[in-house]
């Protein structure tokens, strides 16, 4: 990559306040002694060992180490075996508060901690003593306080390793851990369940809870060797028939250090190189907090680090101390060019031109085989990527440090700021440059970061057989191209962590990874968000004894950038992110869905064009704005009609794709009452086996229509969206 001197560093910023981002935020605490000196070799570095096709990727940063090590923030712990060296244990951590606010942390990995600071000779928690780690101690204290609760002294039993995670030593039947486990399988556990007679019992794999542990709490020791991995979260949910090889699993758990390694066919290999997006570098973690008002805390002072000086000094024996991590998530949240969709031209597979000079780019292909660019001490990143032009075309910067001289809207780049005009000398298959710079020592060394982008700059086409009414050539294939809203709408297959222990729970589950999304405004034009999505499954009470199952999908608004410069009133900027659960279902209270504050449904019923009632739902916000949410609303066995062509297509990362009834998009039926509203067929859309995408259209169609252009739902769930009285109280008084 081209070199040249390093820039000032400069943050993006204006006169009116616009185009500033809110200040970084991130608090946690140094794992290691900070007095004591570690050393790493190139070979133990985070991300991408070797060359070419045969190339692994380290999830595991390691480290020569002797000394303490303590929790990096607050969270639960789970501690297992090592499968490298019997004498040592590595424990899990899941964040009970995050460190990095808009960073989803979902595990942090020590690998290698000493087995007989945890554990006796006989299988049994250590006894609190002088000499005692802090979390001995404390897990101790917790657990006399558990049986001395209500002012009954009852003698603890004994304290054994498996009420940690720790494997029993003879477990019973049905209780033994196995490497094909899911770590969320025991983070998410039910700790009871209720049988088919209301009696309560436990679930087959022992009872416990997992502790809760403080931020810089002393964990435990490590001599030698000690390797970190950090996880990033992608959402409390696992896929049914997941064809990824790779797994969260207590395979991974205990390994002594991780590496991915491309095994399979070469769709399998292909999504095990996408993983590597779930990992982050200690190094770019802790580097991070330099930035904004974080704080780094260590063991030895009192006051946290927080210069890039303080914080570079922790972290320099890391080989990757001065490296920063390019992420480009794109269509359909996958990796940029994961579909082979970026190439510059037909002649020319080269997606990117990159480098730190804006006038000496380098064009080539954006990591042909990992979807991370390593970046080592670079003055700052130049980059262009490729566009057809399409006028939804946008780009947002997740993380990253956007220069002066990069024009954008809230981090939002997007329209003119995004697109080239033809010129001499101009390609415009390419966008605009965008710059970021990296912060820098006083030496003019730079601190690993990561600059994360969500990017959708190309129109992804798939191909549909259409009737011809030739018996000859029955079909005639025919190329539709994906709308916004066929990009949305997941999670179909999913099946959650968090268990329901009763019939009487239903879940929601929530997946983490961002989608840029356009809601209309007030003046026909387009305002840009990144979103989350959200499956809520539900009941609603038909008849005095009948219910009805159904599933609503949903966004969840993360950031926006609205048309504030207009005269009309712009979108509400309600922020409603949140995790996934459970919530209590009764025939007798209102429970039922319903979107949240300051969201609400109205029902339209009108005559469709083929003369059938239709009941049309609306989304409306209280506050008279334009809502800043899609909707879509289906029974459950309508649900299950599409999680069937999953499973008989064998697709991966299925999502909801809609095929209008209308050969043009803008086209829409009035009804005889002069509401306008379209009519779309939904259809699965996913990756075959070979990694192309197809979509798959049910036998018996199932149609959704939409008034509003925000709500999409069938005509089954929304005849019975029920109507509630003050008291709270379902009644059967549904619209009909």
């Amino acid at each position: 990559m081209p070199t040249v001197p390093s820039n000032a560093l400069a943050t993006s910023s204006d006169s009116t306040g616009r185009n500033v981002r809110a200040e970084w935020a991130a608090e946690s605490f140094f794992l290691l002694e900070k007095d004591k000196t570690f050393s790493q070799s190139i070979n133990d570095k985070f991300g991408i060992k070797g060359t070419g096709a045969s190339s692994t990727f380290r999830t595991t940063s390691k480290i020569t180490y002797t000394g303490k090590v303590f929790t990096i923030c607050q969270a639960q712990l789970f501690v297992q075996p090592n499968s490298g060296d019997p004498a040592k244990v590595n424990v899990i951590l899941k964040p009970f508060s995050q460190p990095m606010k808009g960073l989803a942390i979902k595990y942090i990995i020590y690998r290698g901690l000493l087995k007989n600071d945890f554990f006796d000779n006989n299988h049994q928690v250590l006894q609190s003593s002088g000499s005692s780690t802090d979390f001995i101690t404390r897990i101790r204290e917790d657990f006399a306080k558990f049986y001395g609760a209500n002012g009954v002294n009852t003698t603890p039993p004994p304290f054994l390793a498996e009420y940690i995670g720790y494997p029993a030593f003879n477990p019973q039947p049905g209780q033994a851990q196995n490497d094909t486990d899911l770590i969320d399988d025991y983070f998410f556990k039910k700790s009871w369940e209720e049988d088919a007679n209301g009696q309560i019992t436990q679930p087959e794999k022992q009872a416990y809870e997992l502790p809760i542990i403080p931020q810089g709490v002393y964990l435990g020791n490590t001599s030698g060797e000690l390797g970190i991995d950090i996880v990033l979260n992608e959402g409390d949910f696992s896929i049914e028939n997941d064809p990824n090889p790779f797994q969260l699993n207590l395979q991974y758990a205990r390994a002594a250090d991780f590496e991915l390694i491309p095994t399979g066919n070469d769709f399998q290999k292909k999504l095990i190189r996408e993983s590597a997006t779930q990992f982050m570098d200690i190094a770019a973690f802790y580097g991070m907090h330099a930035q904004g008002k974080g704080k780094l805390k260590v063991n030895t002072q009192t006051n946290a680090l927080q210069t890039v000086d303080e914080i570079y000094g922790a972290i320099q024996s890391f080989q990757t101390a001065q490296t920063s991590y390019l992420y480009i998530q794109s269509n359909r949240q996958r990796s940029y060019n994961f579909y082979g969709n970026y190439a510059e031209s037909a002649t020319n597979d080269n997606n990117i031109k990159i480098g730190n000079d804006i006038n000496n780019l380098l064009e080539t292909q954006f990591e042909e085989n990992w979807p991370i660019w390593e970046l080592n001490n670079l003055p700052q990143l130049v980059v262009q990527l490729t566009t057809d032009n399409n006028d939804a075309a946008a780009l947002y910067v997740k993380q990253g440090i956007l220069s002066e001289n990069t024009v954008h809207e809230d981090y939002f780049i997007r329209n003119e700021n995004l697109l080239q005009q033809a010129g001499t000398n101009i390609n415009t298959n390419y966008t605009k440059p965008f710059t970021f710079n990296f912060l820098k020592t006083a030496n003019n060394e730079s601190l690993a970061c990561i600059v994360q982008l969500v990017y959708e700059g190309k129109l992804i086409s798939v191909a549909d057989q259409v009737p011809t009414g030739d018996p000859n050539n029955p079909t005639q294939t025919v190329y539709r191209y994906m709308k916004d809203i066929d990009d949305i709408f997941g999670l179909i297959n999913a099946e959650p962590h968090i268990k329901s222990p009763t019939d009487s729970e239903l879940y929601y589950i929530v997946d983490q990874n961002l989608l840029l999304i356009n809601f209309e405004n007030k003046t026909g034009g387009q305002d840009i968000a990144t979103v989350t999505t959200k499956r809520t499954q539900d009941e609603v009470l038909k008849d005095d004894d009948q219910t009805l199952s159904r599933i609503t999908f949903e966004t969840l608004l993360n950031d926006i950038r609205q048309n504030t410069g207009s005269f009309f009133q712009s979108l509400s900027a309600y922020k409603d992110n949140s995790n996934s659960g459970v919530m209590a279902f009764s025939k007798q209270l209102n429970n039922f869905y319903q979107p949240e504050s300051p969201y609400y449904l109205q029902t339209e019923v009108f005559t469709g064009a083929d003369g059938i009632t239709i009941t049309g739902l609306s989304l409306h916000s209280s506050d008279g704005a334009i809502p800043s949410k899609k909707l879509l609303g289906i029974t459950k066995e309508e649900n299950d009609q599409l999680k069937g062509l999953i499973t008989q297509h064998n697709l991966n990362n299925p999502k909801v794709y809609f095929k209008n009834d209308l050969e043009d998009e803008e086209s829409y039926y009035t009804s005889s009452e002069g509401t306008e509203y379209r009519k779309y067929s939904i259809c699965i859309l996913g990756e075959n086996q070979n990694g192309a995408l197809e979509f798959y259209e049910p036998a018996t169609k199932i149609y959704v229509t939409t008034i509003d252009n925000r709500t999409y739902a069938t005509e089954t769930y929304s005849k019975w969206v029920p109507k509630i009285e003050r008291t709270q109280m379902i009644i059967s008084s549904f619209f009909i």
